[in-house]
């Protein structure tokens, strides 16, 4: 099929090796059960981002394919079909409602930025107002059906502008909801600034990811709708099972997802890894990573960008993890996985949807 082609395999040990060969194994071939199970490991042509299940366990992958924004679905033992060509952007952030609505971050570089509400069809509608956008990126629904869509940057005369949040009524209405700070990125690696990124709801609060400041960000949500004083809440520390553990590369998280718990789970770009953060204590587990020595279980992670829990039969306690296959650019040595939807153990069910 078009977005799924052949495997690059990782260089790390025999162990990840081998763990590859299975996973690629188990997609050419291998016997059928009554319910076949979703792939651990499936190679992409080209580079997905976003991630999200719908309540059926239905996959659904945003990619870019040439100047187009895709998302392909994948029913729950894995088979990929094509489901919206939202148009010319780049698709970050997905998110699906209980009803089965997908909803698009559709990105600059391209004149259909904004973000999309895209019916079980297929049907794509820009939600007006959500043009203005810059860098819409993460998304995420609150009790009361808002949708909070986290802005990395904006612009401005002087050029790239204050990170910040957008919120998008029930009725469809947009508005910015927050800028500050504690959103805003800084640049780093000879980037564009990359601030506020994942997000993700609990009982009232916010949970942001910044990426250059390496933090997660808490933000209340009053009853009136506006936002209370911003926290920060956790900055991240070293991934020491990695073994880009110390490198010079800086800890730069991505995309964020809940388990049942409350507790935070997030991709660390820079270490190939995605670690837990604790929401009563904050403290900070990994949960796979490329490479791994053990007892941390090895996932064949190459700069994994968004996460999201699984729903499926069977699939309950598992992620979904896209990965960007950068790593080549940084460490242009060896081989590595590349483009790619991974799927790791969490062993804790995610949050139900609403």
């Amino acid at each position: 099929m078009k977005a799924i082609g052949i495997p690059r395999l990782a260089h790390r040990g025999s162990m990840l090796l081998s763990v590859a060969l299975l996973a690629v194994a188990g997609l050419a071939g291998a016997p059928v059960a009554a319910h076949a199970q979703f792939p651990t490991f499936i190679p992409m042509t080209y580079t997905p981002s976003g991630v999200a299940v719908d309540k059926t366990g239905n996959v659904y992958v945003s990619v870019r394919e040439g100047a187009r924004g895709v998302i392909w679905k994948y029913t729950p033992d894995g088979v990929a079909s094509p489901f919206a060509d939202i148009g010319q952007a780049t698709i970050y952030g997905l998110a699906v409602t209980a009803n089965g609505d997908v909803y698009a971050a559709m990105a600059a570089p391209g004149p259909e930025r904004g973000i999309y509400r895209v019916d079980r069809k297929g049907n794509a509608e820009r939600l007006p107002g959500t043009e203005q956008m810059i860098l819409p990126n993460g998304l995420a629904f609150d009790d009361r059906g808002n949708l909070y869509v986290t802005e990395s940057f904006s612009m401005s005369t002087a050029g790239y502008g204050q990170g910040g949040i957008w919120r998008i009524s029930p009725k469809g209405e947009a508005e910015v909801w927050l800028r500050d700070l504690l959103l805003t990125g800084i640049g780093l690696m000879k980037n564009p600034p990359m601030g506020a990124n994942g997000i993700a709801y609990y009982h009232g609060d916010l949970y942001v990811t910044n990426t250059d400041k390496k933090l997660v960000v808490r933000i209340p949500v009053a009853k009136d709708g506006s936002a209370g004083p911003l926290e920060m809440w956790k900055e991240l520390g070293e991934v020491p099972e990695s073994p880009l553990a110390g490198s010079p590369f800086p800890i730069m998280p991505d995309g964020l997802a809940l388990d049942v718990h409350g507790n935070l789970y997030m991709t660390i770009l820079t270490r190939n890894a995605v670690v837990r953060l604790m929401v009563d204590s904050k403290a900070q587990e990994t949960v796979a990573v490329l490479g791994s020595p053990g007892p941390v279980p090895s996932a064949l992670f190459d700069t994994p960008a968004s996460l999201a829990f699984g729903t499926g039969a069977g699939e309950q306690q598992n992620l979904f993890v896209t990965n960007l296959g950068w790593m080549v650019r940084f460490i242009p040595t060896g081989t590595w996985p590349g483009p790619a939807l991974v799927k790791v153990l969490a062993g804790v069910p995610g949050r139900p949807l609403k």
